[in-house]
């Protein structure tokens, strides 16, 4: 591999008109040279060309200009760019087996593809203005618009004045990739989420009140006709916008409407008609969080920091659960510092510090007595 010199360049600086763009004009001189510089032998495949600096003072261009020319000429497989090493020459008949790196340029030019195609643009049709487009894909203008003439130079679209403004159309059938293809499936697929996820809102708002209990994922899926898929992602874009909280078995989901000021981060599940703004069903928690409340008051009567306290095996009998619901109890108070295990002859679970009982308006989460209180 050699650095090809632009002594070696036989060709003349380009001489610009008004009939053809300056990016255009290069690129024709950059092809020209490259098969000058192969047919005369002072270059081969594999070989540097000159810097993009050097070529921009030698055209009189700008070295952006030189840069777009060549990443066109890069898509056609003329030449090839490595980090850290330049642009060689390469022969476009053999495929390269390295994975080379996309500009933002490429990017918005694969975006703005799935653009139109997702919007059914046709042929000979006027696409939205750079500005309107460039807010659509969240991308700057500028890099918009190198993307947009690089599919002129592709025809696949055509740069026209319309009403005194210059105007983008569609020239051709837009083609896409296998993995271009896959991206818009996935697009499609996140547009029905976002869709389904807007009627299953507007549904229970409509149908229930702030802490009902809300249909299953399933009978959701069959009221809109929908697979189980996309409910199961509409359902969880709900839950981060904690506008429902769903949780496993038969806990199900749980409407919480956080339109309401006062709505709190809370843990625990919500009941639609309590008795008073203070009482929490229990039936909404889980059995471990229900356990944990027991254990720590249990605690806070009957022991002081050093204590031992039951066993596992104890703390099950007494409460009538299973010893992994005990264990999952204990873990979050192991977790929280008040408690720790010792093995051996002597050993067992010893208080650390004594458990904060959390005040019944932690658990407390929306509830419309509350709230008319």
């Amino acid at each position: 591999m050699k650095k090809i010199s632009l002594n070696d360049t036989l060709l003349e600086p380009i001489e610009f008109t008004k009939d053809t763009s300056k990016e255009k004009s290069v690129y024709d001189w950059l092809f020209r040279w490259r098969e000058a510089v192969l047919s005369n032998g002072r270059g081969n495949f594999g070989d540097l060309i000159p810097s993009k600096k050097d070529f921009a003072k030698y055209l009189k261009v700008s070295t952006g200009t030189v840069q777009n020319a060549i990443r066109y000429l890069e898509d056609e497989g003329y030449f090839i760019s490595k980090q850290c090493i330049g642009t060689m020459i390469k022969d476009p008949l053999k495929k390269d087996d390295e994975l080379k790196m996309f500009s933002k340029k490429d990017k918005t030019l694969i975006e703005v593809k799935k653009y139109l195609i997702l919007h059914k643009y046709d042929e000979n049709e006027i696409i939205p203005s750079i500005s309107e487009l460039s807010s659509e894909i969240k991308t700057s203008t500028n890099t918009l618009r190198l993307a947009l003439n690089e599919l002129v130079q592709k025809k696949v679209l055509r740069k026209e004045t319309h009403k005194k403004e210059n105007v983008y159309i569609i020239n051709s059938k837009i083609k896409l990739n296998e993995k271009e293809k896959s991206s818009i499936q996935e697009i499609k697929s996140k547009t029905l989420v976002k869709i389904l996820k807007e009627k299953i809102k507007k549904y229970i708002l409509e149908n229930y009140k702030t802490g009902d209990k809300i249909p299953t994922n399933e009978e959701l899926s069959k009221l809109f006709n929908v697979s189980i898929r996309t409910v199961n992602s509409s359902m969880k874009e709900l839950n981060k916008d904690k506008f429902i909280l769903s949780r496993r078995g038969s806990y199900g989901s749980i409407f919480l409407n956080t339109d309401i000021k006062e709505v709190k981060n809370e843990k625990s599940m919500f009941m639609s008609n309590p008795k008073s703004k203070r009482e929490i069903k229990k039936s909404y928690k889980y059995k471990w969080e229900n356990v944990l409340e027991n254990i720590t008051n249990y605690i806070i009567k009957n022991h002081e920091a050093g204590d031992k306290i039951p066993s596992m095996k104890e703390f099950a009998s007494m409460l009538n659960v299973s010893v992994t619901t005990i264990k999952r109890a204990v873990k979050e108070l192991s977790i929280a510092g008040s408690i720790y295990s010792q093995k051996g002859k002597y050993g067992g679970l010893f208080i650390t510090e004594m458990p904060v009982k959390e005040d019944s308006y932690t658990w407390l989460a929306i509830n419309p007595v509350y709230f008319e209180e």
